[in-house]
């Protein structure tokens, strides 16, 4: 009686460590499932407000680089502020786009004069359409350590409103845009690469035109129509 009852506890135990295993394997695999669930990329939105810096390569070799550059989407206004070279010639830019006011205003904090101007342009809110495609999931930088790399999500499609094609990429986290490529059928490509980019408005009254901008030094320019978001911008 006890040879068998021996006999009969290694199969027991075998029994038991095979179930074990099975049950390790199996949790396993059910989080490596659920872990890739809960990476799959999603349609992010962006924040309403951002302000931080920009560069836009134009069609034709153009590039211009925004020191500031100010982003509200819930009230469709941009302001952009650029000091650079164009050839010989120094450039500077202080423009306050105001998109459902179908109007821009070119600004001169140096004379106090102001040039108002139409726009026609769409607004192109910086983020994904519901319509993109995923493309691509990846690493910017290294993945060798904590801290030295930046997940993105690349997304692709089309734009009807600005009939263009387009190539976005944005942060996993916190959805902010790092990249952006328009190519606007009949124009050309639009490369926007931000960066220093921060959630929110420190000054909200960057969004209003100074007060010379009311005065008897504006100037109205009928001619100074923008066709399109990219065109408004430059």
């Amino acid at each position: 009686m006890s040879t068998e009852l021996y006999a009969y506890r290694p199969r027991v135990c075998q029994n038991r460590l095979g179930n074990m295993q099975a049950a390790l394997v199996l949790t396993f695999i059910m989080s490596g499932l659920l872990s890739a669930l809960a990476q799959k990329p999603h349609h992010c939105k962006s924040p309403p407000y951002l302000q931080g810096k920009l560069a836009v390569d134009f069609p034709e070799g153009k590039t211009m680089v925004y020191e500031q550059f100010y982003y509200d989407a819930l009230e469709e206004r941009i302001r952009v502020v650029a000091v650079g070279k164009e050839g010989e010639h120094d450039v500077f830019v202080d423009r306050l786009l105001l998109f459902r006011e179908k109007a821009y205003f070119d600004i001169s904090y140096h004379n106090k004069s102001c040039i108002k101007a139409s726009l026609d342009a769409t607004f192109a809110p910086i983020a994904i359409p519901l319509d993109a495609q995923h493309r691509a999931q990846v690493v910017l930088g290294s993945l060798s350590a904590p801290a030295q790399g930046l997940l993105v999500n690349n997304w692709v499609g089309s734009d009807a409103k600005t009939n263009a094609n387009y190539s976005l990429t944005f942060t996993e986290f916190g959805c902010i845009p790092i990249v952006s490529m328009y190519h606007v059928n009949g124009v050309g490509h639009f490369l926007s690469s931000f960066f220093d980019m921060v959630i929110g408005i420190e000054d909200p009254r960057v969004f209003i035109p100074p007060d010379f901008c009311s005065s008897k030094n504006l100037v109205e320019r009928k001619d100074g129509k923008a066709a399109n978001f990219f065109t408004a911008l430059l």
